[in-house]
């Protein structure tokens, strides 16, 4: 549900009780999929249902390759994702880097999504397109 956007299946599955939190093979969350598919709409469904905490929390999980949903979205190109993102969480988050090394910059950067790189820089400064992936 989250990955295809479906906002009225996630209140429904959550209203009926489904594990919010729930990770797939993978260790991504609806979260994460929202994030990489660009659904807002599920976003702010799970934060009116669940409220801002627990949004936060899934947020900030890791998959198995320590990718959070802001490097999903930034990698994806998502502006008003990420924008969402660090309005929940905080600009910390964009200096999170994943098991390869890789921040949000290397995402956005690898894909083109110079809208991205741009705002990454106006939240963290300059310093974050120093940093070195492993």
């Amino acid at each position: 549900a989250g990955m295809l956007g479906r906002a009225g299946s996630v209140r429904e599955l959550i209203e009926a009780g489904a594990e919010v939190g729930a990770k797939d093979v993978e260790r991504k969350t609806l979260v994460h999929w929202a994030a990489e598919y660009g659904h807002m709409e599920v976003l702010k469904t799970v934060e009116e249902e669940c409220g801002k905490e627990t949004l936060r929390t899934l947020m900030m999980e890791k998959d198995e390759l320590g990718v959070t949903c802001a490097h999903e979205a930034s990698g994806r190109g998502h502006l008003e994702v990420l924008r969402y993102v660090v309005a929940t969480c905080g600009e910390e988050l964009l200096r999170e880097k994943d098991m390869n090394g890789r921040t949000f910059a290397h995402m956005a950067s690898a894909e083109g999504h110079l809208e991205v790189l741009r705002y990454v820089v106006e939240t963290c400064g300059e310093e974050v397109l120093r940093e070195k992936d492993k």
